[in-house]
């Protein structure tokens, strides 16, 4: 991408569409830097499955362990419990690999998804011909065409 259809793509969306790094050879190159279009789409959607395997996990806890197919431990007072806690040991170990299992396939499958989306979108959504750039005039650059404040 050039720096001429980098700028007009960022003036159209008034977003940057990309986001170059200087190579340094053997140098780190700082991670605070502004982030992309594409980099704040993907990371909403991996914020929205932190949240959706938060809320199954705090639906899991929150079921008493009979109806998950556990036996009804009784406390020290002779009553069943009705929640998932330290009685249930098993019951919480389970619950907690299978949520983590989960959030591990479900950022697998994210990661996968969303490479093939960012190459999709660079190659054929976020592009300008290099031999259009130059022809191509946004909206807001009219008026200055029309005041002969531009060739």
């Amino acid at each position: 991408m050039t720096q001429q259809v980098e700028a007009l793509l960022t003036e159209h969306f008034r977003y940057t569409p990309l986001v170059h790094l200087p190579s340094r050879a053997g140098l780190e190159i700082s991670t605070d830097i502004k982030q992309s279009l594409i980099d704040d789409i993907i990371n909403t959607v991996n914020t929205i499955i932190y949240r959706a395997v938060e809320a199954i996990e705090n639906g899991l806890f929150s079921i008493p362990p009979q109806q998950l197919g556990y036996s009804p431990e009784k406390d020290a007072s002779g009553k069943n419990t009705s929640t998932i806690d330290m009685n249930h040991p098993e019951a919480k170990d389970e619950i907690e690999n299978g949520v983590h299992q989960l959030e591990t396939l479900l950022e697998a499958t994210v990661d996968k998804t969303f490479d093939k989306f960012e190459i999709y979108t660079l190659r054929n959504i976020l592009t300008v011909p290099d031999e259009l750039a130059p022809w191509m005039r946004l909206g807001h650059y009219e008026v200055c065409h029309s005041l002969k404040l531009m060739p």
